[in-house]
């Protein structure tokens, strides 16, 4: 019998084991420790045990992980650990791109409803939503019943987009004045365009307990005169029209072919003639054979959050946008974390 490579066994655990990273994040995150390393610009054994409120035993097991993640690192000479660079950047809580809410959402409610991904296979439905008590078929619909949990929701969401590669640096949206933000979530797309663009007037469509959230976040950062909420169901419900521009972002990939067609087709109808209908997903690579974000995001679609959507590669977009009229479709690729844009215009 043939038997495995060191490469090739390293290869397996890395597959298997995988989940000792995110579990190893997710408990680091939760006893704040990149931000007590970053607030004392290190610190041995002894500073983390008691800091942390740990065992040394315990603080072991955990400093262990951190560094075989690549998390922290420990210098050599003194003893200390230190946070990695990315650490420094995304996981100590006051930084302002903290992702440390996205985090806390992936822990609780992706890994843990993922593990029904075998069940949600053969049931063809998403069947780790089970996890989560309430009405709705969706994880959206269900969220409306605990606010504690949707707060979690928008402030994960929000901290994924503002890690986004810029979006708002498209220059189309500088010929942009009033622009529809279809499922725009907590606001952080609109707040980002708001300021890059002074003169764009944004109306942000969503649930009635999403727009609840929205308002707040607007009116905190002084922006209610340019940013509204409209509360409709999107599918349902009429758009709201004299826009020229309509925008989703991370909201198709969702949904399955059918639905995105029709939301597609929605846009078309709603937008005047030479409006633009600007995207902004997740995407496989076209040969559907990557990432591991699109891998993840649309495990993440079928177990949990709708049963129906994935990570469409994005000649599929384009198809669609041409076959509900769109004459032109740009389409710009960022396969290095698995998304891409998409700017269709009405001619």
């Amino acid at each position: 019998m043939a038997t495995l490579s060191n490469d090739e066994w390293k290869q397996f655990c890395d597959v298997m084991n995988g989940y000792i990273y995110s579990q190893t994040l997710a408990t680091a995150c939760d006893f704040d420790l990149f931000t007590f390393l970053s607030k004392r610009g290190g610190a041995n054994l002894e500073d983390v045990r008691r800091g942390l409120s740990l065992s040394q035993y315990s603080a072991k097991v955990l400093l262990l992980a951190c560094c075989a993640a690549g998390l922290i690192r420990r210098d050599e000479k003194s003893g200390e650990y230190f946070n990695s660079a990315i650490a420094d950047k995304i996981l100590v809580s006051d930084s302002p791109h903290s992702i440390i809410p996205f985090v806390h959402f992936n822990h609780r409610v992706q890994q843990r409803c993922s593990v029904h991904l075998t069940r949600s296979l053969k049931e063809d439905r998403n069947a780790g939503l089970d996890e989560i008590p309430g009405d709705g078929t969706t994880l959206y619909k269900r969220l409306a019943g605990h606010p504690e949990l949707e707060n979690l929701f928008q402030e994960a969401m929000g901290a994924y987009t503002r890690l986004s590669p810029n979006i708002v640096d498209l220059t189309e949206f500088s010929q942009v004045v009033n622009l529809l933000d279809v499922g725009g979530g907590g606001g952080t797309n609109a707040i980002r365009l708001c300021r890059r663009y002074p003169a764009l007037k944004i109306t942000i469509l969503e649930l009635p307990s999403v727009c609840e959230i929205a308002r707040e976040t607007v009116n905190q950062h002084g922006l209610s005169e340019r940013i509204s909420c409209v509360e409709r169901d999107i599918f349902q419900d009429p758009w709201p029209e004299h826009v020229d521009a309509i925008l989703f972002s991370h909201l198709v990939e969702i949904f399955s072919p059918e639905k995105i067609s029709f939301l597609y087709s929605k846009a078309f109808n709603t937008l005047p003639r030479l409006g633009r209908l600007f995207v902004w997903t997740i995407m496989a690579n076209d040969s559907e054979t990557g990432g591991l974000q699109a891998a993840k995001s649309s495990i993440y679609f079928l177990s949990t959050a709708s049963g129906e959507g994935m990570a469409y590669p994005g000649k599929d977009h384009e198809r669609w946008l041409h076959e509900v009229g769109f004459g032109s479709v740009k389409r710009f690729n960022f396969q290095e974390i698995d998304h891409g844009a998409l700017i269709a215009q009405k001619q």
